[in-house]
């Protein structure tokens, strides 16, 4: 009666093993999926409250520009980070420094910050209600950076339509109302655009999104 036991409860642990590794794989794959399909949100903080780089972040200075900052940059979370001009140097994101400097972050993907000198003043501007990326990463690995004043192309398809995002390849358009990123999903899309073409505005899946913050 033993040996008969251990003879009939071996499959039946065999059975539940199975079923165990067979709903953990099935768990991770769902995981997989979801994390696939939905849009990942990064927050860089480069900077202390005190308007010091932090730690693993190069700091190169330029000379010979002064710059002038004007409201908050649109991909702020945190108070204090504003906009610097003139827009030929690309500065969406600065924080006050030291000795009438600001730290500029130019791409939230690398961990590179520039040091510039500003004149006027520089207040502490309050982040935007509903900020815009300062980067983006599409689905297919294509990257976009943020529209900082300059002149762009009207698309023909949708004349009223403003650009948003200089990418790789095109740039994101969308209408007056908006930054051009669609949030109405889990995973956000896009409309790329390729300049001098006649090709139909092309959908695009957002992967990954990048904003900025003060170090604590």
């Amino acid at each position: 009666m033993r040996r008969a036991a251990v003879a009939v409860t071996a499959p039946v642990v065999l059975v539940v093993a199975l079923a165990v590794g067979l709903f953990g794989a099935m768990s991770s794959s769902a995981s997989g999926r979801d994390a696939a399909t939905r849009t990942h949100r990064v927050v860089v903080r480069p900077v202390d409250s005190a308007g010091h780089a932090v730690s693993g972040w190069t700091v190169t200075r330029e000379k010979g520009v002064t710059v002038q900052c004007d409201g908050p940059a649109p991909a702020a979370v945190d108070d204090g980070i504003g906009i610097c001009f003139p827009a030929a140097e690309y500065l969406p994101a600065c924080w006050k420094s030291h000795h009438r400097t600001v730290l500029c972050l130019r791409d939230a993907r690398a961990k590179e910050l520039v040091r510039l000198r500003f004149s006027g003043r520089f207040a502490t501007p309050t982040a935007p209600k509903h900020p815009s990326p300062q980067d983006l990463v599409l689905a297919h690995g294509q990257a976009c950076s943020i529209r900082v004043g300059g002149a762009w192309g009207v698309l023909p398809t949708h004349p009223n339509w403003l650009g948003y995002y200089s990418c790789r390849h095109g740039s994101v358009y969308g209408p007056a109302r908006g930054d051009g990123v669609d949030r109405s999903a889990k995973q956000w899309t896009v409309r790329i655009w390729k300049s001098g073409t006649k090709h139909r505005v092309v959908h695009r899946s957002v992967a990954t999104a990048y904003f900025v913050g003060t170090h604590a």
